[in-house]
Formats: C-alpha cells, structure tokens, sequence
C-alpha cells in the first residue's frame, strides 16, 4: 500500500475506492435484476411453447410443418426475451 503524506489524501483515495465500489454494486444489482426478469418471462412466456414444440415432435415428428411452426413460436418467444432482457458483462 502506498504511504500518504497526511490524512486528507488518505481519505480522499478511501472515497474514491468507496465510490469505485458503490457504482459496481449497483451494476450487479441491476444485472440481477435483469437476470430474475428475464427468467420470469421465459417461465411465463416461451418455455410453455417449447412444450408445445416437443408435444409436436413426438406427435407429428421432428420435420413436421406442426412443428416447424412450434418451433418457430418458441424460438421468436425466447428472441424477444433475450432482446428485452439483455446480459450484460460487468
């Protein structure tokens, strides 16, 4: 650790590591919240659709316009998530 020739300088690198900190918390905080958001949106938006998509495959087969057009549905959903919810790196 460097030496400080008096107190005041002391404090002020304190404040700006204290401030340095505070706005990292804050980056984390929001990325969390954005991360819960997002896994919210996929619970009540897309992964009933990839149900849908599975249920199609196995009834229809995996190449089947049914499921072709479930898959589409899912995956658009997950798109919109995704672009509405971004990840970000902090």
């Amino acid at each position: 650790m460097t030496q400080y020739s008096t107190a005041p300088e002391r404090a002020q690198q304190l404040a700006e590591e204290a401030i340095k900190l505070l706005k990292q918390a804050k980056a984390l905080q929001h990325q969390a919240h954005v991360d819960a958001a997002r896994v919210q949106a996929y619970q009540q938006h897309s992964d009933g659709l990839a149900f849908q998509f599975l249920a199609a495959c196995a009834e229809y087969g995996e190449h089947s316009p049914q499921a072709g057009k479930a898959r589409e549905h899912w995956l658009g959903a997950r798109n919109a998530i995704k672009a509405q919810f971004p990840r970000t790196s902090i």
